[in-house]
């Protein structure tokens, strides 16, 4: 029997098979309901949004057990998402108790997190890219938050077949120049009606001011200090406007090899030793050269380090850690594991599940980087060394390594605004580069790492391992992870701060064919620079009641110890099971007790 907005029929793989065959249309089931329906697939577009394409009549295929049931709709491409409008919503979703996103529903894909498309010809799966000569029966979308959709274009008009899958393909597929993203068509149309939360209290690192704060904060100010030097980026683009050196190096040394080979501070422990980074300077051929280099980096090291009172360890990312290619390909292993298209496939993999996980080596990229942020708490506490992390940009392990060491040192880096302002200062400032490592341009494959990713899983062990400690849940984490993917904020839209503010203004070409004729209004949009907004005005996406699922209702915040007390403590090996998100695993990983 066909209900209501969904075709197929229930029952399990011992179901007897069913006599009965429907040959009546999906669009001639609703003829009869098409008024009733037709204001429940309204679709709705933010400011600067444009549909490009639309096919009615898919079916949206639930993933339940081996029947082929679904809900009907229309499946609509625009510059920012894939959407499904069902005709009937609730025969799948309960929408009084999903977790909302204003931005993007459920039966949304920003064009961004489309992973892979593979159409169903005959039977038979086949990834689709280009030009096709002939058009799937059913479609399947692997995204990158790990979700999997499947639609049938059986009953969908020849015509509107071509367009949608072409457009998809197309939308998702084809390299892109940066002004062309969704975010500056968005800016440049909501700049009157978007702001900025007024209670968002994250530092954001993009004043001098903000340096010297966190000096202070951290007791690092009486040997470090903040510089303006690159102010307008004159020194270095890969460097932000401003950052911290130690304070007996000469600010006229810091230009020096256009920025490389700077020690640059990222933060001071409660002793006085501090956590440092710093990029390798250029490999050159030339004596003279290389000789100027040795004599600058002997200068620099002596800075920094400073027998018998300040002692500095050097670990090189770049040689004795994890490799990019290493995370890349153990991710791909593993993202695997989930996009599954249907119940065989399931439960193939079911049965060697935690093999497959094992071996897939994305738990050992997750327990390498707790254990080297680990050694390197040791040598800031236990033992008074002042660490220096180098790696050949430092903007990609040395974000992760540095970043988990004030998560598990700093109790402020523990709560919400604190841990925000820590991915501010060490990933957004630091410049990694989010454009090329989340492959947001689709112009380079072997650049897509998921760096950051791996990170917010080191994370998330964490707060598993110690719930108290943190004023974060998991799903805080998972919301910021599917953040980097909506292309309305900046935070993790470009590779350094320089990109960013060079690209303050409205895209003129493209917004000429956004704009259809607005005339002077529009071309006074461009003149102005763009208002960008930031993935921590989370007011954008949720509602303040879905906010409160950030907090955790455990967090007991620690009080400061004094310096007697501090003294005499000592890290304490533990062993402990560490669950993994969403999946009933488990993996033993070296752990240490986090620092009030």
């Amino acid at each position: 029997m066909l209900g209501k907005g969904v075709v197929g029929g229930g029952g399990g793989t011992k179901a007897p098979k069913p006599s009965f065959v429907s040959y009546v249309r999906p669009e001639e089931i609703h003829t009869n309901d098409k008024e009733a329906t037709e204001k429940e697939v309204t679709l709705h577009l933010l400011p600067g949004e444009q549909l490009l394409c639309e096919a009615s009549t898919v079916l949206k295929y639930v993933q339940e057990d081996s029947c082929q049931r679904g809900i009907c709709g229309k499946l609509v491409c625009t510059d920012f998402k894939i959407a499904f409008l069902g005709d009937d919503e609730s025969a799948l979703n309960n929408d009084e108790t999903q977790f909302k996103n204003k931005v993007i529903g459920e039966n949304d894909i920003t064009l961004h997190c489309v992973d892979q498309i593979y159409g169903v010809f005959d039977e038979k799966k086949k990834t689709l890219f280009g030009q096709l000569k002939k058009y799937p029966e059913k479609l399947i979308i692997h995204c990158k938050d790990l979700r999997v959709f499947h639609f049938c274009l059986r009953y969908t008009k020849e015509e509107e077949v071509k367009r949608i899958v072409s457009g998809i393909i197309h939308h998702t597929q084809a390299p892109k120049l940066l002004k062309r993203l969704f975010l500056f068509s968005y800016a440049t149309a909501s700049q009157n009606s978007t702001a900025t939360d007024t209670k968002n209290h994250t530092v954001m690192f993009n004043t001098l001011k903000d340096w010297c704060w966190e000096l202070e904060r951290t007791k690092g100010s009486m040997k470090y200090k903040a510089v303006s030097v690159n102010e307008d980026y004159k020194v270095c683009e890969r460097l932000p406007a401003y950052f911290v050196v130690p304070i007996s190096l000469p600010e006229e040394d810091i230009p020096h090899f256009q920025g490389h080979g700077i020690p640059i501070w990222c933060w001071s422990c409660h002793n006085g030793c501090a956590l440092l980074k710093m990029s390798a300077l250029p490999k050159e051929q030339d004596d003279g050269i290389l000789q100027i280099q040795k004599s600058f980096l002997d200068g620099i090291y002596k800075t920094i380090h400073r027998p018998p009172y300040e002692i500095v360890k050097t670990e090189d990312l770049s040689s004795n850690f994890l490799s990019l290619q290493e995370i890349q390909t153990a991710y791909s292993k593993f993202k695997q594991l989930f996009l599954i298209d249907n119940s065989t496939e399931f439960w193939d993999t079911d049965i060697k599940w935690f093999s497959l996980l094992e071996s897939s080596g994305w738990l050992e990229m997750i327990r390498r980087c707790l254990k080297k942020a680990i050694e390197i708490t040791e040598c800031l506490e236990a033992q008074n060394m002042n660490v220096l992390l180098l790696e050949e940009t430092a903007s990609d392990l040395c974000c992760i390594v540095s970043s988990l060491v004030q998560v598990m040192m700093d109790p402020h880096c523990r709560t919400r605004f604190g841990f925000q302002s820590l991915i501010q200062k060490e990933w957004i400032m630091g410049g990694h580069c989010f454009l090329d490592r989340c492959n947001h341009l689709r112009q380079n494959d072997k650049e897509e790492v998921p760096v950051f990713l791996l990170f917010l899983d080191c994370v998330w062990q964490l707060v598993h391992q110690h719930p108290p400690a943190f004023e974060f849940t998991e799903t805080y984490l998972t919301v910021l992870s599917d953040s980097l993917y909506i292309p309305i904020f900046s935070t993790f839209f470009f590779n350094s701060p320089h990109q960013k503010d060079t690209n303050m203004t409205s895209p003129g070409s493209h917004r000429d064919l956004c704009s259809f004729g607005q005339g002077r209004e529009s071309q006074d949009a461009q003149s102005k620079p763009l208002n960008l907004l930031t993935v921590w005005d989370w007011h954008v996406q949720f509602e303040p009641k879905a906010q409160m699922l950030f907090r955790n209702p455990l967090y007991v915040e620690k009080a400061k110890l004094d310096k007697s007390q501090r003294k005499g403590m000592r890290f304490k090996g533990s062993r402990a099971f560490v669950a993994w998100p969403s999946v009933a695993t488990a993996q033993m990983v070296s752990s240490h007790c986090l620092l009030p």
